[in-house]
């Protein structure tokens, strides 16, 4: 079922991208550890793989790398968290980002199948984009920074001793 993308519904993933500040930190490491993932599509599987490739490059750091962490899954299950009608407003949201390669960086490719100096002059075109394109790469930004900092391997490799 397409769905267009309303006004309100615009106001409203605006208005989460922005409260997601508070939002997504209150949940605990335990609660996100045994919270059920939800289903992601194989196209939104890619796109958080991409983009946590482009923000957070592991290589040639002491960083954890990206494969050895579940940032995909540990996103999932931070999204489980959302009521259904927030999730698909999300999901809206998180296909604009994908496909939005065809219309404004004129690739005619999704977000997920170009190369990183161009995923990450995308992603930088919509840091300084319109109200919902800044607020879509904003919670792009959260979800995997939590999906990747979640990994208790991950955070000890830059001295977190942790609980």
């Amino acid at each position: 079922m397409q769905r267009r993308l309303s006004r309100r519904t615009f106001n409203k993933l605006s208005l989460l991208a922005g409260t997601s500040v508070f939002a997504l930190p209150t949940w605990s490491s335990a609660e996100l550890a045994t919270a059920t993932a939800i289903e992601l599509t194989p196209e939104e599987h890619a796109l958080f793989r991409s983009f946590a490739e482009t923000l957070i490059p592991t290589e040639g750091t002491a960083l954890r790398p990206l494969t050895d962490v579940p940032v995909v899954d540990n996103i999932a299950r931070a999204l489980a968290f959302l009521d259904e009608p927030t999730l698909d407003e999300v999901r809206m949201g998180l296909k604009l980002f994908d496909y939005g390669p065809f219309v404004i960086g004129f690739h005619f490719k999704r977000f997920s199948a170009l190369s990183n100096a161009d995923r990450e002059a995308y992603i930088r075109r919509w840091e300084d984009g319109v109200t919902i394109q800044r607020g879509v790469v904003d919670l792009l930004k959260k979800l995997t920074f939590i999906g990747y900092w979640q990994d208790i391997e991950a955070a000890r490799a830059v001295g977190y001793r942790g609980p």
